[in-house]
């Protein structure tokens, strides 16, 4: 039987689990698995930067709902990515990371690029482990695709030294393994659903909010048959927007504190919150907002989440879709009548009041550009079938209080860790994910610039995108939070930026660029770039002044408090 190397068995293994894409760039240590992926038709997407690498496959896993695939080399190769995994990790996303790694018979004689990279990542992944075996590469790679996706999904890393890589073996020498995925939709009991269904009965102000979990829980029928049966007020927050149609009558927009949709008013009304796969992170104000004396039924694939800042009256754990199907039914076959007519009434009616001011704005003609009104171009340009990336301060905060998201998996942004400088990964990862997609990113100048090289990636790979970028001369949020604490008569330092030319740089790589000054020709501009069929950027001049509403709740969060 043939003699195959390391690199080699990674590929094969990759491709036997389905794996068509990597995100990568190279280095001497996985030149072996450079070679493989010709003989198994593994595309290789070589990033200028690894950060950017990282980021790609984070994106890609999150879309696709399975693991994104980050291929990186030795010391420095790996720490730039870091960042990236980071990012994944506090967002659940499914990612594995495959680095090289220094020699086995190098170690503690200082070679090139020695450092300890299992410990440095193993606080920031689900499982992080080192392959000294070569007859073992299939059952580590096979495994390290199960870990990141089963449960509660997460990033993983897998660390080879070149002996690894570069060294053969015979094939049928090679350990047993096996790359058939597990089935592990967890349902709850009969006995915990029939206890949901009595709060519900009991309850007269419900609202159901669902995050992430029922995005990856594929919970989307499920909870739209749920609310079909269930007529209460739902809101949906990080890659759960879209779950529910933002279009959908039950709908009423983003878990925003700070987003003119009345989260606030109407969870701090509430008699009943619904968590469905969602954390009370920052994101929702830790669940500060709600009612102190509403019930809490809360459901999660993650016993330990449940409880997190905020005890639970009743946690289910569980996947998401099946918890809700057995919760629909036993409500279907029960005499229950649930009747929440008045209490959804006047939760719209709050909605609906505090989204006409914001309508205004989106409607404006004003100079300099609203962001707002950006965003409300580009929701109208790329429909409800385009998919968004957004990045970015008060323009992410703008982005995500407003945008309006029709369809599940179609809402893409950063995270827990509050990273600027996704925009573009995310933009080349998601179009990677849905080729068939438009895919637009709204960022901030501040923000496109930190991996703007990756725009060559994107061309270079033709990997079209259009991104539009808010140009307000300025790090917006932070300077804003300068104003607000120190006064604007105050000089501000290290957060001022020139009209950057961001648009006539794309052009130079050879994509699609303008620059755009007035709100009227803001539509046709993104129509051009997407016709042109190349990476593109609209550089739009927007208002500095305008301050979000997320950016006074930051600052007042880190002010000191008055004894």
């Amino acid at each position: 039987m043939a003699k195959v190397h390391g690199g080699w068995l990674v590929a094969k293994t990759l491709s036997e689990l389905g794996v068509r894409e990597i995100f990568s760039l190279s280095g001497g240590h996985i030149n072996p698995i450079y070679d493989a992926c010709q003989d198994f038709n593994i595309r290789i997407i070589d990033t200028h930067h690894e950060q950017g690498a990282s980021m790609a496959a984070d994106a890609y896993g999150r879309v696709k709902r399975k693991p994104g695939i980050c291929l990186v080399t030795a010391g420095p190769g790996f720490t730039n990515t870091i960042t990236g995994i980071a990012g994944a990790y506090l967002s659940n996303s499914p990612l594995i990371l495959l680095s090289g790694k220094s020699g086995i018979e190098e170690a503690d004689r200082l070679p090139l690029q020695e450092i300890d990279q299992q410990a440095i990542v193993s606080p920031i992944t689900k499982w992080a482990s080192t392959i000294f075996d070569l007859k073992r590469i299939p059952e580590y790679i096979s495994t390290a695709y199960k870990k990141a996706i089963s449960g509660r999904p997460g990033p993983i890393y897998l660390g080879m030294p070149y002996e690894v890589l570069y060294a053969s073996c015979s094939e049928e020498h090679i350990d047993r393994y096996n790359t058939s995925l597990p089935f592990s939709n967890v349902e709850a009991s009969d006995e915990v659903i029939n206890q949901a269904v009595e709060i519900l009965a009991k309850s007269k102000r419900p609202v159901a909010i669902a995050g992430s979990g029922a995005w990856y829980s594929g919970a989307d029928e499920e909870l739209l048959r749920f609310l079909e049966e269930v007529k209460i007020p739902i809101f949906t927050l990080n890659f759960g927007r879209g779950i529910v149609s933002d279009n959908h009558p039950q709908c009423f927009g983003a878990a925003s504190l700070s987003g003119p949709v009345a989260f606030k008013k109407i969870s701090s009304e509430a008699d009943l919150i619904l968590l469905l796969g969602i954390r009370l992170s920052l994101y929702i104000g830790f669940g500060r907002s709600f009612n102190p004396d509403a019930k809490i039924i809360q459901v999660d694939v993650d016993a330990c989440e449940i409880g997190r800042n905020r005890p639970a009256d009743l946690g289910i754990v569980g996947d998401i879709s099946r918890v809700l199907s057995k919760l629909t039914s036993q409500i279907e076959e029960s005499s229950i009548e649930l009747e929440y007519d008045s209490w959804f009434n006047q939760a719209r009616a709050w909605r609906d009041e505090e989204w006409q001011e914001s309508e205004k704005i989106r409607n404006s003609d004003k100079t300099p550009i609203h962001v707002l009104r950006v965003i409300k171009e580009v929701e109208e340009v790329l429909g409800e079938d385009g998919m968004l990336v957004i990045d970015g301060g008060d323009t992410q905060a703008w982005t995500d209080g407003t945008y309006n998201v029709r369809k599940p998996g179609h809402y893409v942004k950063g995270g827990p860790l509050g990273c600027m400088g996704v925009g573009i990964p995310f933009a080349i990862g998601t179009k990677v994910a849905c080729p068939d997609k438009n895919v637009a990113l709204i960022t901030g100048d501040g923000a496109v610039g930190m991996n703007f090289m990756e725009f060559e990636t994107a061309i270079r790979h033709k990997i079209p995108f259009v991104a539009v970028v808010c140009n307000d001369q300025s790090w917006g949020m932070t300077k804003h939070q300068l104003w607000i604490t120190y006064g604007r008569e105050r000089p501000t330092v290290g957060v001022d930026l020139e009209l950057t030319p961001f648009h006539e740089l794309v052009k130079v790589l050879g994509g699609y660029g303008e620059l755009i000054t007035e709100p009227g020709e803001i539509r046709g501009a993104i129509e051009r770039a997407f016709s042109s069929g190349v990476p593109s950027l609209i550089n739009i001049t927007t208002d500095p002044e305008a301050i979000s509403p997320s950016t006074y709740g930051l600052t007042q969060m880190m002010m000191p408090k008055e004894e």
